[in-house]
């Protein structure tokens, strides 16, 4: 594990936390600037740290900044982040697209449906309250099951660290946003807010080690 990795790892997950203080007391303009910093030290860590560079991933770490940044401010700019958010959905799809051409379309279908029915439940629960932003709620939650889908595959296939750690970082991210929806539009507690913004940040870095690399072992 190189002194560039461990550094930039303490810093990211330094960040993080030091962010999490921010949250609901008013300091919306702190809070955005500490998530933003802690997304650049990931950025750091990962061009630092990996011998080939993935510009889909790349392009997901600066989507991120921006989505972080618009979504701080609530309803200000909520559309501007959702969509950023949507097209990180689609740009995972693509980091896990091995397999879509290793896996036959019967198999893929018999565990999509399931993911599928399931936000399709979410989705009738929750359309009363988010009339709004009903159907990039639709389309992030259709994505969403497709992510877990194919990453789910691609663990299968191949049952290594770099593939459980982005299973992971999905299964984590999508979970966050059903308690962000929950939490939004249902019923609003600090505590879950906490949780799922440390959900986020595991599961960035999580990620974030399944798409480097090596330049030597971590």
């Amino acid at each position: 594990m190189s002194r560039s990795f461990k550094a930039y790892s303490l810093v990211y997950f330094s960040a993080c936390l030091l962010s999490l203080f921010f949250i609901d007391i008013d300091k919306s303009i702190t809070e955005m600037v500490i998530k933003v910093f802690s997304l650049m030290f990931l950025s750091f860590l990962y061009l630092s740290s990996s011998k080939k560079i993935n510009y889909f991933y790349v392009f997901i770490l600066m989507n991120s900044i921006a989505s972080d940044a618009f979504l701080i401010f609530d309803d200000d700019f909520m559309m501007f982040g959702i969509l950023l958010l949507l097209i990180n959905r689609f740009l995972y799809i693509i980091l896990a697209r091995k397999a879509l051409f290793n896996t036959s379309v019967k198999i893929l279908l018999t565990y999509l449906i399931p993911s599928l029915l399931l936000f399709i439940t979410i989705f009738v629960l929750l359309k009363p309250y988010i009339q709004e932003i009903s159907l990039p709620f639709f389309l992030m939650g259709i994505t969403s099951a497709i992510m877990i889908g194919l990453s789910f595959f691609n663990y299968l296939k191949a049952m290594n660290k770099k593939n459980m750690f982005f299973l992971f970082g999905i299964l984590l991210i999508v979970i966050a946003d059903i308690l962000i929806a929950f939490n939004k539009f249902l019923d609003y507690h600090i505590l879950l807010v906490i949780v799922y913004t440390i959900m986020y940040y595991i599961a960035r870095y999580l990620i974030c080690l399944s798409m480097i690399d090596k330049k030597s072992s971590l």
